[in-house]
């Protein structure tokens, strides 16, 4: 008789690693939103129900990603890739702590972003979140079919590019104008922090193609 037990906790992993990637994706909205609402509308309150929410997410996906971890060391479950998928996990990890780092350095600085500048930011935020959710589709793609993480790798660095295209392009009006020099260093810092969340999906889509590289062989 066939053991199908290893085959079902595989198939229970890769689940709660499906779960783990929605909850990612789940704060990378919430910032999203979080943001182009403070550039409309300023600092208000929607910031701090945010933060909470992002925080509440960030915690299950850390519950979920320890208890992956977990059961593939435990119960030695997919021994032939096991490290390269919790390497993947962590760097995956990193957006989440990405995103809530944003908002908390919203909620703590609330810095007041001019009105000629906001076009520059929305621009910024829509290619660093193209980036991010295509990463995110590749990451979720190794564990279904490994051959066609590919598809994702172009997109992924396309708006990595864009990004931080845009990022010079607006970190140069903002040196340009007349702020106080400490306001200008603000907003470029800004600017830095939500463009390395692109830099960081097309680091980790990098090492996601080498992965799928080596599952295949």
């Amino acid at each position: 008789m066939v053991d199908i037990l290893p085959f079902k906790r595989t198939s229970m992993l890769i689940s709660e690693i499906d779960e783990f990637i929605d909850k990612v994706a789940e704060a990378v909205m919430v910032l999203e939103r979080t943001i182009r609402h403070y550039l409309d509308e300023g600092p208000d309150e929607h910031l701090t129900e945010r933060l909470v929410q992002v925080r509440e997410i960030e915690g299950r996906a850390d519950d979920l990603r320890r208890g992956v971890a977990n059961v593939m060391y435990g119960e030695m479950l997919m021994p032939e890739t096991r490290g390269d998928v919790l390497k993947l996990l962590d760097d995956v990890d990193t957006t989440m702590d990405g995103c809530t780092h944003a908002l908390v350095r919203l909620a703590i600085e609330r810095p007041e972003i001019p009105g000629e500048f906001v076009e520059g930011f929305q621009e910024v935020l829509g290619e660093v979140v193209a980036s991010v959710e295509a990463m995110l589709k590749g990451a979720r793609t190794y564990f279904k079919e490994p051959h066609a993480v590919r598809d994702h790798l172009h997109r992924i660095s396309f708006h990595n590019k864009e990004a931080t295209a845009v990022a010079v392009t607006t970190g140069k009006a903002v040196f340009d104008s007349d702020l106080p020099l400490e306001r200008k260093r603000q907003l470029a810092d800004l600017l830095a922090q939500f463009r390395d969340l692109a830099s960081d999906a097309d680091d980790i889509g990098d090492r996601l193609g080498i992965f799928a590289v080596k599952n295949a062989m």
